[in-house]
């Protein structure tokens, strides 16, 4: 990854200073940061998907049917923030979990080991699709991170509004007043940008984003 892609606006301020240059790249060094910011979920989620996994292995084939709902509910909370426009997932997750709760009834038929069996299948799709769009979105994010860091100063100014080009050029010749306001205006219009170029496929936006 480019060494400037977590910079802050403090960490641009000093880098340009050791390079002795200001260049409106090192303010669009941190699109493919932002767009994981806005588009994966926070790290919590996935640290309570470990914990809700680990204590399920512990626990034993037992009590996978009675903790397999759980699991589902949070991949699909997980899955409806990461796809918030495609609704058709929460009702196969939670037909899933109804599923799942009316095989565990003594009448269903279902013996404890075909009911554990159910719910093993079900929790490792659900885990595999979090995690498939998980990364598919850190590779989207890369690639964003690699087109922005292709754009000249020039092309950058050509996506900036007026006011924000304006601001841009005095920024270039050394006003910093408006470094924190003019790193946002670049990052978002560097990330439209490419997330409009040729170079990021239409198919491949609408696997990962909502809508």
């Amino acid at each position: 990854m480019p060494e400037h892609e977590h910079l802050d606006v403090g960490e641009v301020r000093a880098v340009m200073q050791q390079r002795g240059v200001r260049s409106l790249q090192m303010l669009a060094g941190n699109v493919g940061a932002g767009f994981r910011r806005r588009a994966l979920l926070p790290a919590v989620f996935y640290l309570v998907m470990a914990v809700l996994v680990l204590i399920t292995a512990w626990a034993g084939r037992a009590l996978w049917p009675q903790l397999a709902p759980l699991v589902l509910l949070l991949c699909a909370a997980m899955m409806g923030r990461m796809r918030s426009v495609r609704r058709r997932w929460l009702g196969v997750y939670l037909s899933v979990v109804v599923l799942l709760l009316l095989l565990q009834l003594p009448w269903s038929g279902l013996q404890p080991a075909g009911v554990q069996r159910v719910a093993l299948v079900a929790m490792a799709l659900a885990l595999a699709q979090v995690l498939i769009y998980t990364v598919r979105l850190l590779r989207l994010a890369q690639t964003l991170q690699l087109q922005a860091d292709d754009l000249e100063d020039a092309a950058i100014l050509a996506l900036l509004p007026p006011q924000a080009a304006e601001d841009a050029r005095q920024w270039l010749a050394g006003d910093e007043r408006k470094t924190a306001e003019l790193s946002e205006v670049v990052s978002l219009s560097v990330l439209y940008a490419t997330l409009q170029s040729p170079g990021v496929q239409r198919r491949r936006l609408r696997r990962v984003l909502p809508g």
